[in-house]
């Protein structure tokens, strides 16, 4: 009785020359009609960039409140606590484009996060620092972020990496916005301490590596960080003999940075809320006397509702 409804939608998608029709509609709009966007998403130097506007405080609001609730519900005055933004490539363009109000994102969230101390990443990215077909940051782009924060969260790093080329990849933007555009590279950052680290998935139950190459054969291939999307995952340094502890509250932007601080700690945990409630945190995560690092980017901090 649901055939005719499920093949209606399977043609939809699969109809002769789709993508064909779709990039002429796309060069229609934008070169015969110039319009700046199409869905949001424009071309800028070859990178195709999500236009996010306005700024919707509430969901800041919401965002610091879910925050503030960790901190009350699980911190003392032993743990040292901090946060950063991630902006999305939208910053990093000309003026020509809707932007969020970066600088009162910043200030609502000082204002409102008592007893955290902001670590400002901004100078650290530029464009060239994101994917071209996607939003998230490049992990080789990433070493002078990792810098800023361990220098403001007081611990040490290397910065002596072999850098290796994965494979290619068309990011989500490719899809939504049908145009030609360069081709990304997923590349990985190796040295000692990150190719022995091992990674225990409390979702899945397994332990693994840093990198996860089974990901290459799925959906997103920067899965290959960390093994992508889950709600808590723990990185063990047993090269790192001072037994000091770091929790990051984060978003997917962090499966590629947090191997750059691996070095600083014997264990880092990472939670992510979008999938994981914060009223069960005490039951997986030993908060003790561990630094605490709250790193999420512009677009989940303007879209907080996904956040458990």
């Amino acid at each position: 009785g649901n055939f005719a409804t499920k093949f209606d939608n399977y043609a939809m998608d699969n109809f002769y020359q789709r993508e064909t029709f779709r990039k002429l509609k796309t060069s229609v709009e934008l070169d015969v009609f110039k319009k700046q966007d199409v869905n949001k998403i424009y071309k800028y130097n070859d990178f195709l960039v999500e236009q996010i506007y306005p700024l919707d405080e509430k969901s800041v609001t919401n965002l610091i409140n879910k925050i503030n609730y960790i901190k009350d519900s699980y911190l003392k005055e032993t743990n040292k606590i901090y946060y950063s933004i991630i902006p999305d490539k939208n910053y990093y363009t000309d003026n020509n484009h809707l932007k969020l109000d970066y600088d009162k994102m910043k200030q609502i969230m000082q204002n409102n996060l008592k007893d955290l101390q902001y670590i400002d990443i901004f100078q650290d990215l530029g464009l060239d620092s994101y994917y071209y077909t996607d939003s998230h940051w490049k992990q080789e782009k990433l070493q002078n972020v990792a810098k800023t924060i361990a220098q403001n969260m007081n611990f040490n790093i290397s910065e002596n990496y072999n850098e290796q080329k994965i494979t290619t990849f068309k990011g989500v933007y490719a899809g939504q916005l049908p145009i030609n555009t360069k081709e990304d590279e997923i590349r990985i950052l190796i040295n000692n301490t990150i190719g022995y680290a091992n990674v225990y998935n409390y979702e899945t139950k397994e332990q693994g590596e840093i990198y996860n190459f089974k990901k290459l054969n799925g959906y997103d291939k920067y899965d290959i960080y960390l093994s992508g999307a889950t709600p808590l995952i723990e990185i063990s340094n047993s090269n790192n003999k001072e037994n000091k502890t770091l929790i990051i509250f984060r978003d997917s932007y962090a499966s590629s940075l947090a191997p750059l601080l691996t070095e600083g700690y014997s264990k880092i945990t990472l939670v992510d809320t979008r999938y994981i409630s914060p009223k069960i945190l005490n039951e997986y995560v030993d908060f003790e006397n561990a630094d605490i690092l709250f790193l999420y980017s512009t677009l989940v901090i303007n879209s907080s509702m996904a956040l458990k």
